[in-house]
């Protein structure tokens, strides 16, 4: 049973726009719990090891995750089958993880981990699949997808098939034993047709690269290439 304070932290969560799940019963609710816990949080916490792990509705919802985004890419991009493959590696734990923080929706603050476990992009990505799976068991395939795409369609539609400065980035940060890097919009100017965008990118708290875009994910692309190239001096 999940205490008051974490019950307040996750209806807030899922009544985000980008969510959208106002008012889930009691089970779905658990559910939704459970999917952000980490085994590492039940090794130090003997009373929620009833609660159960992540693992089981990670695994389903990775299965739920590629599906939506393989569907997506087959309906929205006219190419081969093999660019397709290409771009089905968005769906990377970094990369997941990468987008995840990026909605600055406080999703990753409610994964809970053991005291000495570090939220890696590993597990925030593997406590996205298992959310996906709550999604699933709560709202049917339908309305999931709905919300998954709106989350993350932008992202997908401008994943680039060529050289990835994000990943390269994330790459470089991981090799170092430096936290993930986080994108930061500074302004958005021009029509709504034709907009602009600027972002920066930040290595614990400190700003390593800028980037200009007319789409976000062009910007961020941008801000991470400058950021690499000053970590890489």
């Amino acid at each position: 049973m999940i205490d008051k304070e974490r019950e307040i932290a996750l209806r807030a969560l899922l009544s985000r726009r980008l969510i959208g799940r106002r008012s889930p019963g009691t089970e779905a609710l658990n559910r939704y719990h459970q999917a952000l816990v980490h085994r590492s949080y039940l090794q130090e916490n003997e009373n929620s090891v009833e609660e159960g792990d992540n693992e089981r509705l990670e695994f389903l919802g990775d299965r739920i995750l590629n599906l939506i985004v393989a569907e997506f890419l087959f309906q929205t991009c006219p190419y081969s089958e093999g660019d397709l493959t290409i771009r089905m590696e968005w769906t990377r734990n970094r990369n997941i993880a990468r987008v995840i923080v990026e909605t600055h929706i406080g999703f990753e603050d409610l994964v809970l981990v053991g005291s000495n476990q570090e939220k890696t992009p590993r597990i925030i990505a593997g406590a996205f699949e298992a959310f996906v799976a709550a999604l699933y068991l709560d709202l049917g395939f339908s309305r999931t997808k709905i919300i998954i795409r709106r989350i993350l369609a932008s992202d997908l539609l401008d994943y680039p098939q060529e050289k990835n400065f994000k990943k390269l980035l994330q790459e470089y940060l991981q090799k170092h034993n430096q936290p993930l890097p986080v994108y930061e919009l500074k302004s958005s100017e021009g029509a709504a047709h034709k907009p602009w965008f600027c972002y920066v990118v930040r290595v614990e708290g400190r700003v390593i690269g800028s980037g200009f875009g007319a789409t976000k994910a062009q910007a961020t692309q941008n801000a991470a290439r400058q950021g690499l190239q000053a970590l890489s001096r």
